[in-house]
């Protein structure tokens, strides 16, 4: 049989995928991009009866974001290792797909390229490009590339030709973010069959951003009729689709009306059967609700997890423990381990980074605060009535709960080696009713608002002028603990905040603050510390042991990876390579960043040298898929 659906010649092309919708487009129809605006939406926007339309690889997401009910399923290319992740995510329970659209036949129904699989047994088979094709407006966009829409806008144009009238579009972000393409980390499985083009921010040469907008405005002359709203972070998707309001005269989408919503999911981070032996690693989901109600109002604790910033998340979790019943939620970016939270009990959510708008134009700032605007995805938990933030550096001494109370943003005078300011807060801890206007405001005022300490909590400075002083014992900084102890009671603190170089950190002896490090490990669980004191071995590997500091080589790199300035890192590194042996962490780096410019021999190359020095299954498995990406770009 072939790839390419056919329609009998006594039957209209699109004849059966109306018949197939005819009892829902009386409904609000939800078409969810992939997009960073497809995690965490304003869910007080969506109508809670809306049908759903998912696309692509949008089950690699950590959280059930839209639920776990897919009334249609777009993708427009076949893809072996797509395909069958889909088929691994249906079969395994986690989300019921009830029709799946596509161009294509299902592989198995295919000629030369089944995979193996078996057919869905309760899943329809549609085609996608049959509804637009009875539009001939809509249908002269599909005959070439460059020129075809992206999935996003084939699936309006399908929503729209069945019948829908009322149209929401979430995570269709036109590919304006320069941090982050996707609302999900892309994992290795899928990366391993992705091309490069498909990983980077932006629109690749097959699709582009005029069609796109005059893809757009064809299905909006075409049904005039329609409403469409965004619920998206697309300041050119506005110019054409106005943002939606808030449902005041329905139900909107909640966790009572979707029991999945937000809820975390189990998902395979790695699948390579080619190693010879089971190399799966499952991030498992962790059970329990996302909050705690008190007196009536959905309350939570939120941290903020990068990078090595686990460890410091695994302190705290455990100090909450002791004295709150109230979940702690950890935003991760795409560089945190999802998998060590998990195994702490760390329920989670992925967010994107946001870079410091700062850091631009020829202003340098600290390396550390380069991406820690990122906390500022907090402010958009409008599933929360209210919430209490804390730095991932932090630990819990006393009860926290009393800061639930109230409906104003709350914050500590910021204190360190001077006494209290009283004029500016610290934003390590504060509590907040979270707001999605909040934040998108906050996103509209990034790029034109000063920050005092270049970081964000100069901006949030800026940002709440008006704010409620809360005592010190709520946020006492390590430096304010050990130069100014008689300013407050021991007994009497609450959270205390490991500002500057973190415990968990290599550290030269005799540091001032070693004692307060030690008390530090007392929050982990001894197979935490264990974990910790492996992972600071292996760091050290290669003779010298990695600088601590942000200014060091490997944090220079490694934040330029995570900016997306892969050039730069690759030059930070091979600078320290003509000085000395690298580290098996510096030359990780370096095969990321060779592996973002497409440098796939060199990458491999590398990896093959960390694995020399720090011999781990997870570097082999590494230089195994960069073998393969080079491979395949000789052969396309």
């Amino acid at each position: 049989m072939p790839t390419m659906r056919s329609v009998p010649l006594g039957r209209e092309p699109g004849d059966a995928e109306i018949a197939s919708f005819a009892d829902l487009i009386n409904r609000p129809l939800l078409i969810v991009g992939n997009g960073p605006s497809s995690a965490m939406p304003p869910y007080h926007r969506i109508p809670a009866d809306a049908v759903v339309f998912r696309m692509n690889w949008f089950f690699l997401e950590s959280n059930y974001h839209f639920g776990d009910r897919v009334d249609a399923y777009f993708s427009a290319i076949p893809n072996e290792k797509l395909e069958k992740l889909l088929q691994e995510e249906m079969r395994a329970g986690r989300y019921d797909v009830k029709r799946i659209l596509s161009p294509m036949r299902h592989a198995a129904n295919r000629d030369g390229d089944k995979y193996g699989l078996e057919p869905m047994p309760g899943v329809e088979e549609l085609d996608s490009w049959s509804i637009p094709a009875r539009h001939p407006r809509l249908a002269r966009a599909f005959m070439s590339r460059p020129g075809l829409p992206t999935t996003g806008m084939q699936a309006l144009a399908f929503g729209l030709g069945v019948g829908f009238r009322e149209v929401y579009l979430a995570g269709v972000d036109m590919y304006e973010s320069k941090d982050s393409r996707y609302g999900y980390t892309v994992t290795q499985a899928a990366e391993s069959a992705l091309k490069d083009k498909d990983l980077t921010p932006g629109y690749e040469s097959a699709h582009g951003l005029d069609s796109d907008l005059a893809f757009l405005r064809s299905c909006l002359t075409e049904f005039p009729d329609a409403t469409i709203r965004s619920v998206s972070q697309s300041d050119t998707l506005h110019l054409f689709v106005p943002p939606a309001d808030d449902v005041t005269d329905r139900p909107h989408l909640t966790p009572e009306a979707v029991p999945t919503l937000a809820a975390s999911k189990d998902t395979v981070d790695l699948q390579l059967p080619e190693v010879g032996e089971d190399a799966s690693v499952v991030v498992p989901e962790v059970g329990g609700p996302l909050w705690k109600e008190i007196d009536g109002r959905k309350c939570a604790y939120v941290t903020v997890v990068s990078g090595s910033y686990h460890h410091g998340a695994r302190a705290l979790a455990n100090s909450l423990r002791e004295h709150s019943d109230v979940p702690l939620i950890a935003l991760v970016t795409p560089d945190a381990d999802r998998a060590a939270l998990a195994a702490s009990g760390i329920r989670t959510i992925q967010v994107p980074g946001i870079r410091n708008p700062m850091n631009a134009g020829g202003n340098k700032i600290q390396a550390r605060f380069a991406m820690t605007y990122t906390k500022l995805h907090a402010f958009r938990l409008d599933f929360f009535d209210r919430l209490v933030y804390l730095d991932s550096d932090t630990i819990v001494k006393g009860g926290l709960d009393d800061l639930f109370d109230g409906d104003d943003f709350a914050a500590v005078p910021d204190a360190g080696l001077d006494l209290p300011d009283g004029t500016v807060f610290n934003s390590g801890v504060f509590a907040v009713n979270p707001s999605h206007a909040m934040f998108e405001k906050m996103m509209s005022q990034l790029g034109h608002t000063t920050s005092y300490d270049g970081g964000d909590q100069g901006f949030l400075n800026e940002f709440f002028s008006d704010w409620r002083k809360l005592p010190l014992e709520y946020n006492t900084t390590k430096r304010i603990y050990s130069h100014h102890p008689q300013v407050f009671n021991e007994e009497d603190v609450k959270v205390l905040h490991y500002v500057g170089r973190k415990p968990w950190e290599p550290t030269s002896r005799g540091e001032r603050y070693d004692q307060l490090d030690y008390a530090w490990l007392d929050h982990l669980a001894d197979w935490e510390k264990n974990e910790l004191v492996r992972e600071l071995r292996h760091a050290a590997a290669g003779g010298k042991p990695p600088e601590a500091g942000s200014s060091s080589p490997f944090r220079q790199a490694q934040e330029a990876n995570r900016t997306n300035r892969a050039n730069d890192a690759v030059q930070t590194i091979e600078a320290v390579m003509a000085q000395r042996e690298p580290t098996s962490a510096e030359l990780r780096e370096l095969a990321k960043a060779y592996r973002r410019l497409g440098r796939h021999d060199d990458c491999a190359r590398v990896l093959k040298q960390a694995y020399a020095i720090d011999p781990r299954r997870s570097v082999m498995r590494d230089v195994m898929l960069a073998q393969a990406r080079s491979i395949k770009k000789k052969l396309a």
